[in-house]
């Protein structure tokens, strides 16, 4: 069990930061990837809402690192963990300031999906990343419902595959790269009110700190971008 002075801690910091949130309508994450825009009825990742994502772990925190780093909205990100395992200069490298960043290292499932969950209650328009298996459909509705009543969004990392309440499912994965730039392949699994299953294989560059659209998989066939 988590010790009450840490999670004491934890509810001051988040206090701190919700000061300096955003209030507003809940709108959008951009990616700045129309070709993926286009498939999500809100042309960007619903803010507000909670997105699940599974696949390989260091290609998910790289592409979750690149996406919330670009977007200058999300003044403050919550990163919920199990254990040490983040490197605050290789997120710099993807754009993600170790200055918007606080780092919550929990062992226990139950205290990370609290600390998950008062984060996205209290940060407005911040972002909090959650590392939580076996979350279920009642906990990811709590989380859900976090996310609308503060404009915040959420993604929930996990391997395995229980029912959710979250919006929408991404699965990512490496992809072929050359070398110097990070790639990931970013399947849309399930989307709430869209059509899913397209994949797109995306890379980052450092110079721009921006994504840029290799491939769109769809129709079974691979064909170049545009």
């Amino acid at each position: 069990m988590t010790h009450p002075a840490t999670l004491e801690r934890l509810r001051s910091r988040l206090s701190q930061l919700s000061s300096t949130s955003l209030v507003g309508g809940a709108g959008v994450l951009k990616l700045h990837l129309p070709q993926i825009e286009r498939a999500l009825p809100w042309r960007g990742l619903a803010r507000g809402a909670l997105h699940e994502v599974t696949g390989e772990r260091n290609a998910i925190t790289a592409f979750l690192a690149a996406a919330i780093g670009r977007d200058t909205r999300s003044e403050e990100v919550l990163w919920v963990t199990p254990g040490p395992t983040l490197y605050a200069h290789g997120l710099a490298q993807l754009g993600l300031d170790h200055r918007r960043l606080t780092i919550v290292a929990a062992r226990r499932a139950d205290d990370r999906l609290w600390a998950s969950e008062e984060g996205l209650r209290e940060l407005g328009y911040g972002a909090v990343v959650a590392e939580i298996d076996g979350a279920d459909l009642t906990e990811t509705r709590r989380l859900q419902l976090a996310a609308e009543k503060s404009g915040s969004i959420g993604f929930l990392i996990r391997r395995d595959r229980q029912a959710s309440a979250a919006l929408t499912r991404w699965r990512i994965e490496p992809a072929r790269s050359d070398g110097y730039r990070p790639s990931w392949r970013v399947t849309l699994e399930r989307c709430r009110g869209a059509e899913a299953g397209f994949s797109w294989d995306v890379e980052w560059d450092y110079a721009t700190l921006s994504f840029r659209l290799v491939a769109a998989l769809a129709d079974g066939s691979l064909a170049a971008a545009e």
